[in-house]
């Protein structure tokens, strides 16, 4: 076996072994990738399933200080807030929902809790985006006491984007505040809240479920969250069926080569006479001229004697005829 493939140490067997190592190693790294978005996408639909439709909860149950982040295993856990928004609303633009171009309106909410007054950025829902259409109307936040229940996400990070006044592009709950201070400076007047003695929530937002009262002409509700897990986990093990393929191939490759490497060993032995199948008989035979065409006829002295009588017959005959025409005359 080794004496077969004693190629394979060549530079260029070793060249191709390195191919097919480089080939795996980028199949299962593909496949690592596929299999952490199938993970990620399977954590998220398991939070929606257990948190989305749970009862509403206190907010300082969830988060126990304002400054406080949301634990992961609290996303989307609804809580029931009472109190009143801060006037007036801003812009989130270019969100898409579902696939399609939407703009959001984002409100500042004075929740009324136990631990005093916390200021929550509350995602109110979303408008198709058309610059050339009103959506004020859309924009409108109710005005006095508001009982609402919204689900929890944990905020983005900030942003260095600056998209105009009243617009945003994350949900950063410092970055809302100060946008909305730069559009009104005293957003908490109408409401008769006391921005001193309240404290902004950082690590989270919410999205809104239902408030009462609403606006006559709210924004549309933002959908469910999707559960689907998509294709990834197939496309992991496709990438690594793909890895193992490399060295698949490369064994192909290489039983290919030992076999035309044996055959053509054996047809310079057989051009050489020196077929091992054939012993010192079979080369004496060789030695021989070989014979063509029919097989000559072996003549004995019998042969003779009857070729000789029939030559005396034919004689006799022809003298006879000769004279017989002579008689005639």
């Amino acid at each position: 076996m080794r004496g077969r493939y004693a190629f394979l140490r060549s530079g260029r067997w070793w060249g191709i072994a390195a191919l097919a190592l480089a080939i795996s190693i980028a199949c299962v790294l593909l496949g690592r990738w596929q299999l952490s978005r199938y993970e990620h996408k399977a954590d998220e639909a398991a939070l929606v399933e257990a948190n989305y439709d749970a009862p509403p909860a206190a907010l300082s149950q969830l988060l126990p200080t304002p400054g406080a982040d949301l634990a992961h295993g609290d996303t989307w856990r609804p809580v029931q807030l009472r109190g009143h928004y801060l006037q007036p609303s801003l812009s989130l633009p270019q969100r898409p929902i579902e696939g399609s171009a939407a703009d959001h309106v984002i409100g500042v909410f004075a929740a009324e809790t136990d631990q005093g007054t916390w200021l929550l950025v509350v995602d109110r829902g979303w408008y198709p985006t058309n610059a050339f259409a009103d959506h004020s109307a859309q924009a409108d936040l109710p005005s006095g006491e508001v009982t609402m229940t919204v689900r929890l996400r944990a905020a983005e990070p900030a942003s260095t984007r600056d998209l105009g006044p009243g617009r945003l592009h994350r949900l950063h709950p410092e970055q809302v505040l100060e946008k909305l201070q730069a559009v009104d400076p005293e957003p908490a007047a109408e409401a008769g809240v006391d921005l001193a003695q309240a404290t902004l929530v950082t690590g989270a937002y919410g999205t809104l479920a239902s408030e009462s009262p609403a606006v006559a002409d709210p924004p549309a509700p933002l959908p469910r969250p999707s559960t689907d897990l998509g294709n990834h986990l197939s496309y992991t093990f496709q990438w690594w069926v793909f890895g193992i393929g490399a060295w698949v191939g490369y064994v192909v490759l290489a039983r290919r080569e030992a076999e035309a490497q044996e055959a053509a060993a054996g047809g310079k032995a057989r051009a050489a006479g020196d077929d091992p199948a054939s012993g010192p008989s079979s080369r004496v035979r060789s030695a021989r001229p070989a014979q063509t065409g029919r097989p000559r006829r072996r003549f004995t002295f019998a042969d003779d004697a009857e070729e000789d009588a029939l030559i005396d017959a034919q004689l006799d005959e022809q003298h006879g005829a000769q004279a017989r025409d002579t008689s005639s005359r």
